[in-house]
């Protein structure tokens, strides 16, 4: 009984090992959910310009006279970052009377249920005064252009 438990025991921390290295070697390969801030377009008022923005109440602010989107998103989804990678990568794209406000699923609670977000990787596009035009799930580039045209 001792040689099992010392071999699931092995196992266990193996495997473990093997999982935590190779995420690791993702995480530095890679931009990954996880430095999200590092490559979307830093808000505040240096960047009104910019249409790739994390969510905040000055970068909302910063947007009127635009199409806001609100982009809920989570550091621990998958589809989430595909997403986010295709959207640094196609900021040109974005159309110039858009902003997409990248907003924590996890941390912005009133939003959620101002607008009964249910998950991570839906979008809102609002009106001026906040109110739901149009909602979705998932996709990247191509949906938010077809989504805000």
């Amino acid at each position: 009984m001792n040689k099992t438990v010392l071999l699931v025991v092995g196992l266990v921390l193996v495997l473990g090992g093997g999982i935590y290295f190779f995420n690791q070697g993702q995480m530095t390969n890679s931009p990954s959910a996880y430095d999200v801030e590092a490559t979307i377009t830093p808000g505040g008022e240096d960047f009104k310009g910019s249409r790739y923005l994390t969510y905040s109440q000055t970068n909302y602010n910063n947007s009127v006279g635009k199409k806001r989107v609100f982009y809920f998103h989570a550091v621990w989804c998958p589809t989430c970052k595909v997403a986010n990678e295709e959207f640094n990568r196609s900021l040109d794209k974005i159309p110039e009377d858009v902003v997409l406000l990248k907003t924590d699923y996890d941390t912005e609670k009133e939003l959620k249920k101002k607008y009964n977000i249910t998950y991570q990787h839906t979008f809102v596009l609002v009106d001026d005064e906040g109110n739901e035009l149009k909602k979705w799930n998932g996709g990247g580039i191509e949906e938010l252009i077809s989504n805000t045209k």
